[in-house]
């Protein structure tokens, strides 16, 4: 387990995680009491007609039967059966409103709370788990729910009706019955941990392989297990995790075949008992011959819900071992909540400051040291530092994807703590450096910025990001289909569906997380001239890539190791000859040359129409 979670499972034994599992059906109790009204009855009914059709054995064998007789008591049957089936469908009906509303309450839980968590958990997890998770390990329990609750709650009313039933026809036999009963309560106990055991590894493997599938079989994931011949590697993991599945199966499934086996030659047995004993009463004229076969009936009865509340034993406690997992989830932390007191942030100015910042991810050194800066509204502040400075991570900061150990962040002089969560999302929009789009149209994407915008804002939008160009080649235009995380799309293009979403969202405050770095000069200086327009009258911090990003910044901050080593504007960083001067020379200065170049051979070509 990864170690984010390594803290997470839930503690206690299986009969707090089972009292937990009870608490999911509290909001509909009162259903649960109209189920256990209708199943009671059910049960009544069906054991009442063994009664009936007792009768009519007696009705037969006694010397004063007659035709109208066993008539009667065949009409009575019948209705009795009749109203049972009908009773078992509105029963029927009843347990699936209870066990699909706890299980769209519990997956509805589960989402939420994942959308809640920290960005921390989605870095330390495979997605092909959590999808696991969400998906096998819920429909797994819906499986035990919707079934498993009713038949418990009729088997266990059968054994009591039918019991007491027993009592009354010949009660010496009915308590020797219920002696030998509890000598499966251990067994049972037992095989019960075994598949709960058996369980949990089983979707802890299942969880392992969907993860698998989920990084090999996605687009990225089968371009790079080509590109490097690794399809036998591959096929060699899978093939192991196939082959323990198949073994943890086939140990599941034969952990209480012993104990059924054994259950059921003991069910079998009972008639037979039964008839022996009591037919003894019978030849001695203590009991009639319609009380041997109710007696008979009534035993099996007994014995057969008895042996199906082992078996739905067994499975309640394996399922335990999915509602474990499940609980898992729901009782990871929220590190980034909204306080009771947070308020919104209206017409945000944009206004930016860090006082005093340190941050770290778990268990590492300080990502982030003291770190203190402000940005005036409508300025531009540049990021620049080698790799693993911080700059993302300053990003992160200002989004509040995470919070900080020690320091302040602020927004137009707010805490971002004392802020509602969406009215930071609402005030600040990204350009993030691996631009993520969703498997619809080139319109859903970019109104992904902002759900509720007309047709022509998403096409002013686009057109304002330099999509025109591939508009006009995509014989849909802005209704095709991009593919899975925009396949379809060049990394240029997919950044400039990006930006357009920016755009139309329309942030007081923009981050530009190296957003022209797949584009060439030509594509980079239309968009720098969209982002220039974009620009105006808001704050934008950019992590730095190209020359002319640093130029145009009203005030560079260069991160060194998560501190900030340099402050300055461009020349005056260039004078203090330090770490952004060599940055300079290693990064920016091809690039000021190639545009010192350009620059001459359109002078030149202008000489030359001129001439």
């Amino acid at each position: 387990m990864m170690r984010f979670m390594s803290n997470s499972r839930p503690e206690g034994s299986k009969s707090d995680i089972g009292r937990r599992a009870v608490g999911l059906f509290h909001p509909y109790r009162w259903h649960a009491a109209a189920l256990f009204a209708l199943v009671a009855t059910t049960v009544a009914i069906s054991l009442y007609s063994l009664v009936v059709l007792a009768g009519l054995v007696g009705e037969m064998t006694s010397e004063d039967g007659n035709r109208s007789g066993l008539l009667l008591g065949f009409f009575i049957y019948g209705g009795l059966i009749v109203a049972g089936a009908l009773l078992s469908v509105v029963e029927s009906y009843t347990n699936q409103i209870i066990g699909q509303g706890v299980m769209h309450r519990l997956r509805s839980s589960l989402h939420d709370h994942l959308q809640r968590v920290s960005i921390r958990f989605f870095t330390s997890t495979r997605t092909g788990e959590i999808l696991s998770r969400v998906g096998t390990d819920v429909n797994g329990i819906q499986q035990s729910v919707t079934g498993t609750f009713t038949d418990f709650l009729t088997n266990l009313l059968t054994l009591v009706i039918a019991f007491g039933i027993m009592l009354t026809i010949e009660w010496r036999l009915a308590l020797a019955t219920l002696v030998i009963l509890p000598l499966w309560v251990y067994p049972t106990i037992r095989v019960g941990q075994a598949m709960r055991r058996l369980m949990r590894e089983w979707h802890d493997e299942m969880g392992d392989m969907t993860a698998q599938l989920e990084e090999t079989l996605s687009v990225s994931g089968s371009m790079l297990v080509k590109s490097f011949g690794r399809a036998d590697h591959e096929r060699e993991k899978f093939e192991q995790s196939n082959d323990n599945l198949r073994s943890l199966s086939i140990r599941r499934m034969m952990a209480g075949r012993w104990f059924n086996m054994g259950t059921g030659l003991f069910g079998a047995l009972i008639p037979g008992v039964a008839y022996w004993y009591l037919g003894g009463l019978v030849i001695d004229g203590d009991m009639s011959v319609e009380q041997v076969v109710a007696f008979a009936m009534l035993a099996q009865r007994v014995f057969g819900p008895f042996a199906s509340i082992a078996r739905i034993n067994t499975t309640m406690l394996s399922s335990l071992a999915l509602f474990e997992r499940i609980f898992e989830y729901l009782d990871l932390p929220v590190e980034v909540d909204e306080r009771p007191s947070a308020h919104r942030v209206e017409h945000s100015r944009g206004q930016l400051a860090f006082e005093g910042v340190n941050f770290a991810y778990v268990d590492e050194r300080n990502v982030l040291d003291d770190v203190s800066f402000e940005v005036a509204p409508g300025s531009m502040l540049a990021l620049v530092g080698p790799s693993g400075a911080g700059k993302t991570t300053v990003t992160y900061m200002l989004q509040r994807f995470y919070d900080p150990q020690r320091g302040t962040i602020r927004l137009d002089g707010h805490d971002l703590r004392d802020l509602t969560l969406d009215s930071i999302s609402d005030a600040v929009g990204t350009v993030m450096q691996d631009t993520y789009l969703f498997h619809s149209s080139l319109a859903d994407n970019i109104r992904y910025g902002r759900l509720d915008a007309p047709n022509d804002e998403v096409n002013a939008a686009a057109t304002a990001a330099g999509l025109d160009e591939l508009l006009e080649r995509l014989p849909d235009g802005l209704d095709t289909v991009v593919g899975e995380r925009g396949y379809r799309l060049s990394g240029g293009e997919k950044q400039r569906v990006a930006i357009a979403r920016a755009v139309l969202k329309d942030p007081p405050v923009l981050i530009l997380d190296e957003a022209t770095a797949s584009l060439d000069s030509r594509l980079e200086r239309v968009i720098r001239e969209a982002m220039e327009k974009l620009a105006a009258g808001r704050t934008t911090v950019v992590i730095a890539h190209r020359l002319s990003t640093v130029l145009a910044a009203d005030q560079i901050l260069v991160l060194d190791n998560g501190r900030v080593v340099e402050r300055g504007r461009h020349s005056e960083l260039l004078a203090l000859g330090g770490l952004y001067s060599t940055l300079y020379e290693e990064q920016f200065r091809e690039g000021q040359l190639a545009l010192e170049e350009a620059e001459a051979a359109t002078k030149t070509g202008e000489a030359v129409a001129g001439s």
